[in-house]
């Protein structure tokens, strides 16, 4: 994944003070090569990243169920950000919602592994996930589990370890797809969004 970083002094006065890290501090963007390394795009990201605001939490979703992550940003003092992605990458993605039987309903806790593979490619991609409450400050992130599947047209094996130590292994799953996954039954709904379909063409 890429990582956004939202940050803010936490206390006004230090404006008073005329240093180089004042109050109000933009956000930083990361974008994850797949090597390895992350180049800084943060500049290039448009004003809601590189504005300076105090940000305080984020939250990370697909909101408005198109295929890729949104954020939403909590600000002192001032409107929450909402950042839509609106990119129209032509990559594909898969979301995981987990329904826990016995562990909790919502799975939480539940860590999930996404195997790809991609023709040209020498090894498969491997990405790892968990289903989390919480993850930043005063915020909680979509539940549902989102992975990047760049060209890859479908998940070769999801396997999801629940926290009652049952591990399920799911082979060949569509991309471009919300999956619903019961603990012990495997796929038991699927659901694919208009935006989906229109932001692919």
């Amino acid at each position: 994944p890429d990582i956004l970083i939202c940050n803010g002094h936490v206390y006004p006065e230090v404006e008073q003070l005329k240093t180089e890290a004042g109050y109000a501090q933009r956000k930083l963007l990361y974008r994850n090569l797949r090597n390895g390394r992350f180049e800084d795009v943060s500049l290039r990201a448009g004003s809601a990243i590189s504005d300076p605001v105090a940000s305080r939490g984020c939250a990370f979703g697909d909101f408005d169920n198109d295929g890729d992550l949104d954020v939403v940003v909590n600000t002192v003092n001032d409107y929450p950000q909402l950042m839509r992605c609106d990119l129209r990458t032509g990559n594909n993605w898969l979301k995981v919602r987990t329904i826990g039987t016995k562990s909790n309903r919502t799975g939480i806790g539940a860590r999930l592994k996404c195997v790809t593979k991609v023709a040209g490619e020498n090894k498969p991609h491997e990405q790892i996930d968990e289903v989390r409450s919480g993850g930043g400050y005063f915020s909680q992130s979509d539940l549902r589990v989102h992975f990047g599947l760049g060209k890859a047209e479908k998940v070769d094996v999801l396997e999801i370890h629940w926290p009652s130590g049952q591990v399920d292994a799911i082979k060949d799953i569509k991309s471009n797809q919300l999956v619903y996954v019961q603990e012990g039954a495997g796929i038991v709904r699927t659901t694919q969004f208009e935006t989906a379909k229109r932001s692919s063409r």
